[in-house]
């Protein structure tokens, strides 16, 4: 039996970030840009960059600081 490479919350978590980060990065492309010549490569780069910030964000750096102030708070109790 093979093992899942991301549990499914994770999936879910991850599939939410790259909704949110598509519609996002669309808007802000039409808002901004509107629909010029190079609307893919630009639309690409923005939805790339937010989702790699955000997933980091979301799936790396906040647990791990709650894990260090959690880790903290029990050694100075």
């Amino acid at each position: 039996m093979k093992k899942a490479f991301l549990k499914p919350p994770v999936k879910r978590k991850l599939l939410i970030i790259l909704l949110l980060c598509l519609f996002t990065s669309s808007a802000l492309q039409l808002y901004t840009f509107g629909t010029n010549a190079g609307f893919f490569a630009n639309w690409f780069r923005m939805f790339f960059t937010l989702f790699v910030l955000v997933a980091t964000t979301v799936l790396a750096i906040v647990p791990g600081v709650n894990y260090l102030v959690n880790k903290t708070s029990e050694l100075l109790r």
